[in-house]
């Protein structure tokens, strides 16, 4: 896909921006299936605590506050019975001794890296934030492995809450290698007339978002203009790939965040129907009759 340079306004100059080329010759971009494991596994039975003769207990009733399963709901509150039963030593086994420190020049050591080199394909992550203005507009800045020295900052004519379900994606090249990259997005809604107003009250004129001329993304497909980038950085193969990506599975992955939407407001109803409260505790502590090393804590618990 391609979009003609644009100038944008950067520091009082004017700086090329550009969207993305087509970048068919180079990579493609998927979100690579899960790998599916068909044996059945059974649940793990709920471990159950030591059975021990209960030597003292004491029940406190405690007022609590919790914080809710979502975000818009009241907080959980409520009065719990913790109970406190003092118990037998139950003579559980001690912990395993952790293992001696290899030095970096082991035999087994060296071997174990050089299996990993051949073996193991290294996801890099990134760090995505987005500002999404009225659902057509996002403000995107880009971290490749977190580094703020290679920030990327763009506009885009998508809605970065449709890309925010996915944890990573997979981008193929032409050489028949690949890399993973695993993405770590903090995207939320804006509203441009809130903007307006909270800079009319404030005076600051910065709160109200300069958004250059995009075409509609229905009409003209993933498209953005660059404020702030390396043409040639890793950042800005990330915004690359990233718009091909919606290109590829974008309606599949805007059909995946209004199912995520429905889920959570059915969760809320039903949350606001039938208000959960906090549970009980029951806590048992012990005396262990013959500790190990004094350094080591003379007591154990286990919380049910």
């Amino acid at each position: 896909m391609k979009l003609a340079l644009v100038s944008v306004s950067l520091l009082g100059g004017m700086v090329p921006a550009f969207a993305q080329q087509n970048a068919a010759a180079r990579w493609e971009v998927e979100i690579p299936a899960p790998v599916a494991n068909k044996t059945e596994v059974k649940p793990a039975p709920k471990p159950q605590p030591p059975d021990s003769a209960v030597l003292k207990s004491r029940v406190m009733r405690i007022p609590v506050t919790e914080a809710p399963e979502l975000a818009g709901l009241p907080p959980i509150t409520g009065v719990i019975n913790a109970t406190v039963k003092l118990v037998e030593d139950p003579g559980l086994p001690d912990p395993p001794k952790p293992l001696p420190p290899l030095p970096p020049t082991d035999p087994a050591v060296l071997a174990r890296l050089k299996e990993l080199r051949a073996n193991y394909h290294a996801t890099l992550p990134v760090f995505v934030s987005g500002s999404v203005y009225d659902g057509k507009r996002t403000l995107i800045k880009i971290y490749p492995n977190g580094q703020a020295d290679n920030e990327v900052v763009a506009w885009s004519n998508l809605n970065f809450m449709y890309l925010s379900g996915n944890g990573g994606y997979r981008v193929n090249f032409a050489d028949g290698t690949y890399q993973d990259y695993s993405l770590l997005m903090a995207v939320g809604p804006v509203s441009s007339e809130n903007a307006r107003r909270a800079a009319e009250r404030t005076g600051r004129k910065d709160l109200i978002p300069q958004i250059p001329e995009l075409p509609d993304v229905e009409a003209a497909g993933p498209k953005f203009v660059v404020v702030k980038g390396d043409r040639e950085s890793d950042g800005m193969h990330v915004l690359e790939q990233l718009h091909d990506l919606f290109q590829v599975s974008g309606e599949t992955m805007k059909q995946q965040y209004f199912a995520r939407e429905q889920a959570r407001a059915e969760r809320k109803a039903c949350l606001l129907a039938n208000p959960p409260k906090p549970q009980d505790v029951a806590i048992r502590i012990w005396k262990r009759q013959n500790p190990v090393g004094a350094a080591q804590s003379q007591e154990g618990g286990n919380l049910k």
